[in-house]
């Protein structure tokens, strides 16, 4: 894509699915603190197809930088935004560094929500090592589901 108006309409695009994708973590962290696992459920399709979407519109900057001879990373973006002219210069630079900072808050709020699954899997994980232990020293029942109480061995006629 080297055509100028579906680039800046792919930038633009590239910050808005970044800005969906920032409220979509944030529901899903309130998921995670509430527990809601329906909740998380229906974001986990969602949250893929703006991730997809991501890809996809970052390998179009990334050709199109390419295809104009720039480099591909955030100089390659200063690059550009300098060649254009100074009546869309300011805006393209502010779509860029929202979407630059979109990104950013993405990629924290990930890693807040990737705490927080690892600290709810711990306890989970603690919680189930607790039961397991306690039904292991009990032996009440066994794999088959029958009790295997063992009788208390006692010597008849002793006292």
């Amino acid at each position: 894509m080297s055509d100028h108006s579906g680039f800046v309409a792919s930038l633009r695009a590239e910050r808005e699915t970044f800005h969906a994708l920032c409220e979509i973590l944030q529901s899903e962290q309130a998921c995670l603190v509430n527990s809601d696992v329906d909740g998380l459920l229906q974001l986990v399709p969602v949250k893929s197809e703006k991730v997809d979407a991501l890809v996809a519109l970052a390998q179009r900057r990334v050709d199109h930088l390419e295809a104009v001879g720039l480099s591909s990373g955030q100089d390659g973006m200063a690059d550009w935004l300098a060649a254009q002219s100074s009546g869309q210069r300011a805006e393209l630079t502010q779509v860029w560094q929202d979407l630059v900072r979109f990104a950013a808050d993405a990629r924290s709020l990930n890693d807040i929500n990737g705490k927080l699954i690892t600290s709810r899997l711990s306890h989970n994980q603690e919680a189930l090592a607790a039961l397991h232990l306690s039904a292991r020293a009990q032996n009440i029942y066994g794999p088959d589901g029958q009790a295997s109480v063992v009788p208390a061995h006692r010597q008849l006629g002793r006292a």
